[in-house]
């Protein structure tokens, strides 16, 4: 039997409940829960989502966790997060690690080196078609890549999620949707500046505003991408289009497949990665065990990382609003 393991969970909404099936995988992992909600608090210990919930925050510690998962709203990450690192507890905070980039750096001193590791939730980077795409374009399958295009038609998040819609948020898709600012500086490299536009449409039962954005993303190396986010396509999709001085990838993450097609050849590449939804959250998991355990560990995600992809979205709520190419604030970034 391996040694038990407890893991402290703040929130318990439609994210949190899904680390809390990610983490009921691991053998021998005890999940205390803290959520201000009784009913949900109720409801998680009924369903046997979570051993042990608690009336405030506060009282997690109490429980002495290896690790905590911040999942609550975006305005308590950072204070959460710096109770963590002061009781020197490894933590996972969900994405985005905060309201602003502004709230990440002003904390940064306590939470630079020395303290507890800090894993940013891109789950993305988790995900084998993802990790896949990033190597095949590193190791030059496709030569030199020159533009790449994404689609991202997210509607579906807005039912699965109804509680967190419930309260609105201008500007909310560049946010919830930092996912793709994370995995395209990963395989990419940083962003320099960004241009954007936004429209707000009415023809879904819920409007988000902005529900459309169209960008592009210019990187340090000058390769500049396109960028379509949407809360209306009702299907949903996520696809990464590169092209290379020596043929393309066109990775259909939300399917799990990717297809490589190289200069110069007939036949097409197939990389069939698909997987079900919890195993990358399930690999999350077991990283941030590891990390609680070895402090000598890296975190995939870092907080640095985090920060960037916070940047980048407010770069192109500034670009969206202001009609012109808009600088990344690199002291941030």
């Amino acid at each position: 039997m391996p040694p038990s393991r407890r893991v402290a969970l703040s929130g318990l909404g439609s994210i949190a409940r899904q680390h809390a099936q990610a983490f009921r995988r691991i053998d021998g992992t005890r999940l205390i829960a803290f959520d201000p909600s009784a009913e949900l608090r109720d409801a998680a210990v009924s369903q046997g989502l979570v051993d042990e919930v608690v009336p405030t925050f506060d009282e997690l510690f109490a429980h002495r966790p290896d690790a905590l998962v911040i999942a609550g709203p975006d305005h308590v990450h950072i204070a959460q997060l710096t109770a963590a690192s002061a009781a020197g507890i490894a933590a996972l905070v969900e994405k985005p690690v905060a309201e602003s980039s502004a709230a990440v750096i002003q904390a940064l001193p306590t939470l630079g080196p020395g303290s507890a590791a800090v894993l940013v939730g891109y789950v993305l980077r988790h995900r084998r078609v993802v990790e896949t795409a990033r190597r095949l374009v590193l190791d030059g399958e496709i030569g030199h890549p020159v533009s790449y295009q994404v689609m991202l038609g997210a509607y579906g998040t807005i039912p699965a999620a109804a509680s967190r819609f419930a309260t609105p948020s201008p500007d909310r898709l560049y946010r919830d949707y930092s996912h793709e600012w994370d995995y395209l500086r990963w395989i990419f490299g940083p962003v320099q500046d960004a241009v954007a536009t936004a429209r707000t449409v009415d023809h879904v039962p819920h409007v988000e505003s902005p529900n459309l954005v169209d960008a592009l993303l210019r990187h340090d190396a000058g390769l500049v991408g396109a960028v379509h986010l949407d809360y209306a396509d009702q299907r949903g999709t996520r696809t990464l289009h590169v092209i290379g001085t020596g043929g393309t990838l066109f990775a259909d993450i939300a399917r799990g497949v990717i297809t490589v097609r190289r200069a110069g050849e007939t036949i097409e590449r197939i990389h069939d990665l698909a997987e079900p939804a919890a195993e990358p959250l399930a690999r999350q998991a077991t990283h941030l065990l590891d990390l609680a355990a070895d402090s000598t560990l890296s975190p995939r995600v870092t907080l640095a990382d985090g920060l960037a992809a916070l940047t980048t979205a407010e770069a192109l709520i500034r670009s969206a609003k202001e009609g012109r190419w808009t600088p990344l604030d690199t002291a941030a970034a």
